[in-house]
């Protein structure tokens, strides 16, 4: 099987668009995929047996229908000095943890109240938000934001580890 690395997939998409007045349309080329057949450089990324394809798709759906939903709660920050702060607060219904998706693993409901919850939350959005950054900085830079900021929340975020469950 070819290794599909991002430089190749680059390359792959670019002439592409290029052929096609610059436009990368994926429907067109899984059709171009399609037809070619097993010479196509991208023909081994795709799933070509339509009962697996379906499942996956249907996976996909699956994952989509819960994907959004979400359950509040309510936080009271308590500080010697400081009167009560209570605020509401939301996060995902549901968490795939990130230990358990090699595994084939699922999605487990969320409870705030589980500090191993909230630390995979915060790992999780770091990710996305590191994701984000890669691909989206230029865009922020163009529009005068400053990539800081969101460098600062992304470490605090890191910073978040499974050792600090020992410590609670």
């Amino acid at each position: 099987m070819t290794r599909f690395t991002k430089e190749l997939r680059q390359q792959i998409v670019k002439e592409f668009a290029l052929r096609h007045n610059g436009v990368f349309n994926p429907t067109l080329f899984l059709e171009h995929v399609r037809e070619t057949g097993p010479e196509h450089p991208a023909f081994e990324w795709f799933e070509w047996d339509q009962n697996k394809a379906a499942l996956n798709y249907q996976i996909e759906q699956a994952r989509s229908f819960a994907r959004d939903l979400r359950v509040s709660f309510t936080v009271e920050e308590v500080g010697r000095s400081e009167p009560v702060r209570v605020r509401q607060a939301a996060m995902p219904l549901v968490l795939s943890p990130m230990e358990g998706r090699k595994d084939g693993g699922g999605y487990v409901l969320v409870n705030p109240d589980d500090p191993a919850h909230m630390i995979e939350h915060c790992q999780q959005a770091a990710i996305a938000l590191r994701a984000w950054q890669n691909r989206y900085k230029s865009a922020l830079l163009h529009a005068g934001g400053s990539p800081e900021t969101l460098e600062e929340a992304i470490r605090q975020l890191e910073a978040t580890k499974p050792q600090q469950l020992a410590a609670e």
